[in-house]
């Protein structure tokens, strides 16, 4: 079975809020972590950034770091 891998993890692994806000990076290597798991293709981080774009998910970049609004990892798939 072939997953699609932005919808599947975001489906699985992620709580969609107005106002959820996550670290980039660290929803990055989630999604990484979650594409291993599952057999499915890795995108790049910037193709990860332009995919969750399109999804209409905000990011912002500031001086404390990068993130984005509206998505938040549920407590079971973190990766710390």
């Amino acid at each position: 079975m072939k997953v699609k891998p932005l919808s599947g993890f975001v489906k699985k692994c992620c709580l969609i809020a107005k106002n959820a806000r996550y670290p980039a990076l660290e929803l990055y290597l989630t999604y990484v972590n979650w594409c291993i798991n599952n057999s499915a293709d890795v995108h790049d981080q910037f193709s990860f950034l332009d995919m969750l774009e399109d999804h209409g998910f905000k990011y912002s970049q500031r001086k404390g770091g990068c993130w984005f609004r509206g998505i938040a990892v549920l407590p079971p798939y973190r990766v710390e």
